[in-house]
């Protein structure tokens, strides 16, 4: 089975999707909240919580009974024999979950691997070894097998010694070498336990390295290439978003089978390839319609930075090592966590050293005295495999920062051997050139007046440069970054932007099909590596040289050059190179030759990125701009805002739109935890279904989600409760809980769910419908489970009762009276809002931030300070500005299509209200009850449009034919 990699952008745009609740359109609601101005009342801290202690100590796995059994079969081959062990499996030992590639051997040493070659509910256990040859024909083999087994409510670990008795029954067993092959390739290839590219890598050389033993052939299914066809489509290389992991795992299962990835000889112009047609916004336009439309704080560094680059900008050296230590310490794991990808590749250490710059130094010397606003640039997105970056520096003494950066770079040459200085001109301008044979330190240096410029790329430096003199289109120049500063107008201590030119670069053709040669030539630099690690293992040894590696037939000769022709250079113990660079850091795409012709095959694969790119964004290449202040340095508090333009069609960007509508909020950032808000309109489709589903439970028709104001929210307290409940099942960081009782007996667990910090508020626009409500639902559980459930005020806090839902202590069928107490339902209702909750002194402390006014606001549409954020203070507070520029293509778009269509007469509105469920013209219907693409994209139509009559749509198939007629003729 294939894991879905995610996203590359998920970090940036996860808080924001989620997190965000904004609408369109203008609510002419205020809720009573909004009444509340008076500043919040201060409040003594809580005592901090003991957070529970980590479980510390061994846990050896549990120890079964021997199994017993006979060698089955032996084998000699050259240096190595091969054993074969069969072990009856009977009763409970059927649903022993095996691990197939761990078999402990008695005696084993360096060359010795060991195979399960069957699974779970197996009656009969099938070891397979292979190891350095002994001197004669063994008479016994013992050793243990490891597996899992569900025990008192949990997977615990489990050994199994076993013993097979010789003499072997069958001698010399010609299909054994093949037996041991096929099941360690079958087991290494399996993509579900712990994959990796070398292990597919493997998987696939033993099963070539197959072909060549003994008895292959006379074994079903054991010619593993029969059914081995190559895992990767040239076009999942070309997508931006796909985990490097999931790639390579695919790419070394063809390179292991030795697969062929020959594309067809290059014969299409790259002209021919086209991008995703999409446009620009009217930038111009729109910021004409601004309020203040030249209110934007100037960039002065993006008048040095090419249109076509990425641009991050801070106002103080001292805050980008401050980001970098950020990054290393949350960023870093967080990707690697939704990568599923274990492994460090040490990003700010290689791209410090290729700079030949160190991090601990840079506080010193780039301090504000010395220079002033830094920016870094670069091409494209890749930064993992290797990509361009490019720092700029306004310069306040030059001497000073040109003294440094020689010491520094001094400092390297202690470090990397062979590190030569030269001088080259790009666009006109004297570059010094410091760099050693494999590409450790490549620093490229350059002035252009109170600019000075170091990067790691010739070919990113030579655009910058152009740019920097005006000979190249710059950042600065463009309409959408123009847009977007003055859409926000102020100062931010740092800023980042990607640009319409720069989304436009990244997916054009000739990116891409660079993009997609580089993966295939990393597989081919991975693969002489993964072959000494596989002679390692199986021969107990690493290879002496490239000779040993030949001749044990885990690489072949034609492995040492890319497809294109292009050398690789290998020694065992080191990384392989080329002129696509290392594994540790690919040749940055910009520096590559351009590409002028491709394969047939490699424009289908674009054609195919190009039409899925399409189907998302549909029209419009959107730009992105991320602001950050940090507002408290001492307690490490930031704001971050992100802006997207527009929402993403076909995306849940548009499911939360449908649920939105056209409510929007503002929220108060809290300091104890996480807080998620969402606005729910009023004629949200979600609220509708809502309002159904509680009247079908309740069997009353004046029961729903009336009561319902403009927004809800979920939060989650930095409380330790929260690190108790997930004590409760944590085996990995420490030992598994000792439970007396099964879970859903288990006293402590439900405890510790009780104390569980999260709650949940929802706005109250009708306090009266809202009791109907509760008062409904509370007779409908008395009338269901009579005495089974408690429902009753418990405490009061600020003169509000505190209402608890619980299992009532003589409930029948309850294991302890205890958990009746430990657990239960809360909440409260202030007039405004309604609470709910598990943790009491939680439930209390919400309602101190709602009665002191901390209460989401109703925004209105033309402030374009109403935003939807959340409040991390643990981490980070962040937030997605949600306004009039999220509607900007929709609204656009639509107003030149209603201009061309006609209008709809009355009748024909009503036959179409019949049959699709709403009311009111399918000109004039908001955009959160369609919910198609095509349907939210004419959904805003203008209302004065001259009323011409048009045909009735007879049939869905119609419907679609006419918008899409409507849709072509829109241009």
């Amino acid at each position: 089975m294939r894991r879905l990699a995610p996203r590359w952008f998920a970090p940036l745009l996860a808080a924001p999707l989620a997190l965000a609740g904004c609408g369109t359109e203008k609510s002419e609601k205020t809720g009573p909240n909004e009444q509340v101005e008076a500043p919040p009342a201060a409040r003594a801290e809580d005592p901090p919580e003991p957070l529970p202690a980590l479980r510390t100590g061994t846990l050896a796995p549990a120890e079964h009974a021997e199994l017993k059994g006979a060698i089955a079969a032996y084998r000699v081959e050259g240096e190595v024999e091969y054993v074969e062990v069969r072990l009856p499996v009977t009763g409970d030992d059927l649903s022993l979950d095996w691990d197939r590639l761990h078999v402990e051997l008695d005696g084993a040493g360096p060359g010795h691997v060991g195979v399960l070659a069957n699974g779970t509910g197996a009656t009969e256990a099938i070891v397979l070894v292979r190891r350095p040859k002994s001197g004669a024909a063994p008479e016994a083999l013992r050793g243990a097998l490891l597996a899992r087994r569900w025990q008192d409510g949990r997977n615990e670990w489990v050994r199994v010694p076993f013993g097979g008795a010789g003499p072997a029954k069958q001698a010399d067993d010609a299909g054994l070498v093949a037996r041991w092959a096929e099941a360690l390739a079958h087991v290494l290839g399996d993509t579900w336990t712990e994959p990796h590219p070398w292990k597919q890598f493997a998987a696939g050389r033993i099963a070539t390295w197959l072909k060549k033993q003994p008895g292959a052939k006379a074994i079903a299914g054991s010619d593993l290439l029969r059914d081995r066809p190559a895992r990767t489509d040239l076009s999942q290389l070309m997508d931006t978003t796909t985990g490097m992991m999931s790639m390579q795992e695919a790419l070394q299962h063809d390179r292991g089978l030795r697969l062929s990835r020959d594309t067809g000889p290059r014969t299409v112009a790259l002209a021919d390839l086209k991008p995703p047609p999409l446009a620009a916004h009217p930038f111009a336009v729109m910021q004409a319609a601004l309020p203040n439309p030249n209110g934007g704080a100037a960039e002065p560094l993006a008048a040095a930075t090419p249109a076509e680059f990425w641009y991050a900008r801070v106002d103080d050296v001292r805050l980008l090592l401050r980001l970098l230590d950020e990054a290393d310490t949350w960023i870093t794991p967080v990707v690697q966590i939704l990568q599923q990808n274990p492994e460090d590749r040490g990003l700010t250490a290689r791209y410090q050293r290729q700079l030949g710059l160190h991090r601990s130094d840079l506080a010193k010397l780039f301090g504000h005295t010395v220079v002033g606003e830094v920016a870094i640039v670069g091409s494209d997105p890749y930064l993992r495999e290797g990509t361009d970056v490019t720092l700029i520096f306004a310069l306040k003494q030059p001497e000073v920062f040109d003294a440094e950066l020689t010491r520094q770079l001094d400092g390297y040459r202690a470090e990397v051997a062979g590190i030569e200085a030269s001088t080259v001109k790009l666009a006109g301008v004297d570059v010094q050139r410091a760099a050693d044979p494999n590409g450790q330190v490549r620093q490229h240096r350059a002035r252009v007046g109170d600019l000075a410029f170091v990067s790691n790329s010739p070919g990113a430096l030579a655009r910058v440069l152009a740019a920097a003199q005006g000979q190249a289109p710059r950042l600065a120049d463009e309409p959408d970054l123009k847009y977007m500063l003055a859409r926000d107008p102020g100062t931010h201590q740092a800023l980042a932007f990607l640009s319409d030119k720069f989304i436009a670069a990244v997916v054009g053709p000739q990116q891409k099909i660079l993009a997609a040669r580089r993966q295939e030539a990393l597989a081919e630099l991975l693969v002489p590596g993964y072959a000494a690690l596989l002679h390692g293992w199986l021969f107990g040894h690493a290879p002496k040289d490239i000779k040993e590696l030949t001749a044990a037939g885990l690489l072949a000769a034609d492995e040492l050059k890319h497809a294109g022709g292009e050398a690789i250079a290998f020694t065992p113990g080191q990384a392989a190179r080329s002129s696509w660079g290392s594994p540790e850091a690919l040749t940055p795409i910009v520096d590559l030759p351009a590409v002028e012709k491709v394969s047939e095959a490699e424009r289908n694969a674009y054609d195919n990125f190009a039409l899925g790119y399409q189907n998302y964004w549909q029209q419009f290449i959107d730009p992105v701009a991320i602001r950050l202040d940090v507002r408290d340095e001492a307690e490490a508090v930031a704001d971050v805002d992100v802006r997207v333009l527009p929402l993403i069609s076909a995306t849940d960007y548009s499911q939360i739109e449908s649920v939105v509508g056209k409510s929007r909020v503002t929220v108060t950032a809290s300091d104890r935890g996480l807080q998620a808000v969402w606005a729910v309109g009023q004629d949200s489709q979600l609220r509708r279904d809502m309002d159904q589903l509680m009247r079908t439970l309740t069997g009353k028709g004046d029961v729903g989600l009336g009561w319902l104001g403009d927004w809800v929210m979920l939060g989650l307290d930095d409380r330790a409760g929260l690190v108790g409940l997930l004590s409760q099942w944590d085996d990995t960081a420490q030992l598994p809980p000792k439970r007396e009782r099964n879970q859903f007996e288990d006293l402590e667990l439900w405890q510790q769910i009780g104390k569980f910090p999260g709650y949940a508020i929802a706005e109250v626009k009708n306090p009266t419908m809202l009791v109907a409500t509760l008062a409904a639902i509370k007779t409908t559980v008395e009338s269901v489970a009579p005495g089974m459930v408690a429902w009753d005020p418990v405490a009061r806090h600020r003169d509000l009762p505190i209402v608890r839902i619980g299992v009532s202590p003589g409930a029948p069928l309850l294991p302890d009276k205890a958990i009746a107490e430990a657990f239960g339902i809360h909440y409260v209702q202030t007039g405004a809002a309604i609470v709910v909750g598990l943790d009491r002194p939680t439930i209390t402390r919400v309602i101190d931030d709602l009665l002191d006014g901390r209460l989401p606001k109703v925004g209105a549409a033309t402030d374009p300070h109403s935003w939807c954020r959340p409040a991390l203070p643990w981490a980070r507070r962040c937030g997605r500005r949600c306004c009039g520029c999220c509607r900007a293509r929709p609204t656009l778009r639509a107003s030149r299509r209603c201009a061309r269509r006609r209008s709809c007469s009355a009748a024909t509105r009503r036959r179409r209200s019949r049959r699709r469920g709403w009311r009111g013209s399918a000109c004039s219907t908001s955009a959160s009850r369609r919910s198609t693409p095509t349907a939210r994209r004419s959904s805003r139509c203008a209302p004065k449009a001259r009323p011409t009559r048009c045909r009735a749509r007879r049939s869905p198939r119609r419907s679609r034919r006419c918008r899409s007629q409507a849709r072509r003729s829109s241009g």
